[in-house]
């Protein structure tokens, strides 16, 4: 049986994946992103050490395919082995981190973060008819995580080149097509045009996954070979 671990991003949870389906003959895990969850933020935070984490407790290296989106496509990016097929969503891999970190600063993580708790993102960033259950699902991270955002988002600085590190892999892009904090253009084109990937647009906002969950799942079943045929490079290596 084939295995996708599925990386979830800021401010979502694990949840964020229950709506998708994946091919028969493979098996999803959606992990909480270290940091993230209830075990707290370090004040060291960085995306090297969720990285180890999610290495050490998952063993990625052993994964099919690595799924990430917002935050976890930067770690999915990160992680990804040789022959290993990765699926992005809503995420960066260049630059463009340097806009996030812009929101932690003085006056504008009021609004983003100690005011909102990242409401802000999920509010504006999903189509309207999405905005409740997204809410519902992914509004409450419990006591400090306004403060915890903040810094998470201080710490938004992937690795240089990882988009050409991701030409050793097969790489689908499963994109709202109305995403406003990661627009197709230029942020989806450009991420495919550095890793060579495929772009999907779907009729979501920042949150396809979750908005979308039947074109995702579509384009993931598209994407996947059959799990007898999977890594098939290595193997001939």
């Amino acid at each position: 049986m084939g295995l996708i671990v599925a990386l979830h991003g800021l401010p979502t949870g694990p949840r964020l994946w229950e709506r998708v389906t994946v091919p028969r003959g493979y098996h999803l895990i959606r992990p909480q992103v270290p940091g993230l969850g209830a075990d707290g933020t370090p004040d060291d935070f960085s995306l090297e050490w969720a990285a180890t984490q999610l290495s050490q407790r998952w063993a990625t290296d052993e994964a099919d395919v690595l799924m990430g989106h917002d935050m976890g496509g930067v770690l999915a990016a990160m992680l990804a082995q040789p022959g290993q097929k990765v699926v992005l969503s809503g995420t960066a891999l260049g630059p463009y981190w340097s806009l996030i970190r812009m929101t932690a600063w003085p006056f504008f993580n009021r609004a983003f973060y100690h005011r909102y708790a990242g409401r802000t993102f999920l509010r504006r960033g999903c189509l309207p008819e999405h905005r409740e259950t997204l809410l519902d699902a992914f509004a409450d991270h419990g006591p400090g995580w306004a403060e915890r955002m903040r810094r998470i988002a201080m710490a938004m600085k992937p690795p240089r080149a990882l988009g050409l590190d991701l030409r050793r892999n097969d790489v689908l892009l499963a994109w709202g097509r109305q995403d406003p904090w990661y627009p197709p253009f230029p942020v989806a084109r450009a991420v495919a045009a550095a890793c060579r990937g495929r772009l999907e647009l779907l009729e979501a906002g920042h949150f396809a996954p979750w908005e979308a969950p039947g074109g995702f799942s579509e384009a993931l079943a598209a994407f996947l070979p059959p799990p007898t045929e999977r890594r098939t490079g290595d193997a001939a290596g």
